[in-house]
């Protein structure tokens, strides 16, 4: 599905790569262990998705589970159902360790709780963002998916806290959306990472507000045809129109700042972050940068969802 504000990320030009035919990522297994079979069994006794026997999961059924549980818990804000996410994607890839798709969600989890816990803990955020990029650099190696290239990127970017790290890490964050656009050149969310991206990197070094509302606008056409086969990704449309609120938000344009976040609402009516933060913030007159002046940070307020890559420079 708070604290200090840090400099805006620059993402370098991307590395060129190849285009690369989508090819499934769902790896099936038949039979499933009857010591596996126990192994799941204790997560759904922890709180995780219930509704499945256990003796009937396999690789599919649990990338749906977590697919769905993943994406309620940041629409809701709940840390809870999150926590209970990450306890099943672990049993799930620790159990079928060469399945795409559950590195991959492992890798999304551990994301996610990082964005949770940037502001409160950095330490820890940090250590889940490097654990989430060894899972997506995982699921990239067995299949790669232009999500998993473009989540990796923005885990690189978000660890980013200075002008030496900017140098490393940026490079790696620039190649890894670049090898995105190639695989996914029509995906939505990547497109959506990328404005976010450009949101928080001042227009000299090829951001602004501007250019993330091209980008917004652009993944906003990209979910009208947007159909992905469970289990793949499918997160992103309602988070589109928030961030593309607060870009005109931040352009002074507020009527079309709340028509975006209706918008967000009409897709996902209990989408937290738009109803209990940004709408209220429209409605005290301010933009999101005067609510970061406030000390409340924009990329991650307290129940934001996934952020894209940190800025390395002031805001613009």
């Amino acid at each position: 599905m708070s604290g200090s504000c840090k400099p805006s990320h620059v993402t370098p030009p991307p590395m060129p790569a190849p285009p690369v035919p989508r090819a499934s990522v769902v790896l099936r297994h038949s039979v499933l262990l009857p010591a596996l079979a126990l192994l799941l069994a204790g997560t759904f006794q922890l709180g995780a998705p219930r509704g499945l026997a256990a003796q009937t999961l396999d690789p599919v059924e649990l990338a749906e589970r977590l697919r769905a549980g993943l994406d309620e818990a940041s629409i809701a804000g709940d840390d809870d159902a999150l926590g209970h996410s990450v306890i099943l994607a672990r049993r799930a890839v620790t159990a079928f360790p060469d399945d795409a798709l559950l590195n991959h969600y492992m890798g999304y989890a551990l994301y996610l709780l990082a964005e949770r816990t940037m502001e409160t803990d950095v330490r820890a955020a940090h250590g889940s963002l490097e654990e989430a990029e060894s899972f997506l650099e995982r699921s990239i190696e067995i299949q790669p998916i232009a999500e998993s290239h473009a989540l990796l990127s923005s885990a690189l970017g978000m660890r980013i806290d200075g002008a030496a790290s900017a140098m490393t890490l940026g490079m790696r964050s620039g190649a890894a959306m670049g090898r995105a656009k190639a695989l996914g050149p029509d995906n939505p969310r990547v497109r959506l990472l990328e404005g976010i991206s450009a949101f928080h990197t001042p227009s000299m070094f090829g951001g602004g507000h501007e250019a993330a509302l091209e980008h917004f606008l652009a993944a906003i056409e990209l979910f009208a045809e947007d159909a992905p086969e469970s289990p793949l990704p499918a997160w992103g449309h309602a988070e589109t129109y928030a961030w593309l609120g607060q870009t005109h938000a931040a352009l002074g344009q507020a009527d079309e700042a709340r028509a975006a976040y209706e918008r967000a609402l009409e897709l996902e009516p209990g989408y937290v972050w738009v109803r209990e933060v940004l709408l209220p913030r429209l409605g005290e007159g301010l933009t999101p940068q005067g609510a970061d002046r406030c000390g409340s940070r924009l990329r991650r307020p307290s129940r934001s969802p996934r952020g894209g890559g940190p800025p390395t420079g002031p805001p613009d």
